[in-house]
């Protein structure tokens, strides 16, 4: 029974391996394609209505281009720390053992995407600010991004100090052993 359960739980770890590899290469294909849209439209105006699945950001280029070009740039930039984390989460699948789950690896991995994710929430606080201000002088129809990032950034950093608690464990028990 113990043996089934194991297989299970590697299968998962497999598949979660797999998903976050997806979910890295999708996003970094979502901010190529953004900032490849964002490059169009400097040259054709009329493809900043559609940049990417119906991201309509025409409004921002109608009240400048140096507007247009930092949420661009804010929109590229959260997607690839995005990606970021996603690349972090296939590294640490990958490196993590199920018999010996407790390692400095893991706690480390845990450590940079609290950071990384607290980054991502600090950034889009940024945005939204910036949004705020160009609602309020041009006004166009903000669309703001929801603050969960710095949840997230909470869950995963309680995470990373049961990890390091139980590596500090694991290495006591071995040395008493």
């Amino acid at each position: 029974m113990k043996k089934q359960v194991k297989i299970k739980n590697e299968t998962l770890l497999r598949l979660l391996n797999i998903l976050s590899w997806i979910m890295f290469i999708g996003l970094l294909i979502k901010a190529g394609t953004i900032f490849l849209s964002y490059i169009i439209s400097t040259v054709n105006p009329e493809a900043a209505k559609n940049l990417y699945k119906g991201l309509n950001l025409s409004a921002y280029l109608d009240a400048g281009f140096v507007n247009y070009t930092f949420i661009v740039a804010y929109k590229v930039i959260l997607y690839i720390l995005q990606a970021y984390v996603a690349f972090l989460l296939t590294k640490l699948l990958s490196r993590l053992n199920l018999t010996r789950p407790f390692s400095s690896y893991v706690v480390l991995m845990m450590q940079i995407m609290t950071y990384t994710i607290l980054g991502i929430w600090v950034f889009a606080m940024l945005y939204n600010g910036h949004v705020a201000i160009i609602e309020k002088v041009y006004g166009i129809v903000p669309t703001y991004i929801s603050g969960e990032f710095l949840f997230l950034a909470g869950i995963v950093y309680i995470f990373a100090q049961i990890f390091k608690r139980g590596a500090e464990l694991q290495s006591e028990n071995e040395l008493t052993v």
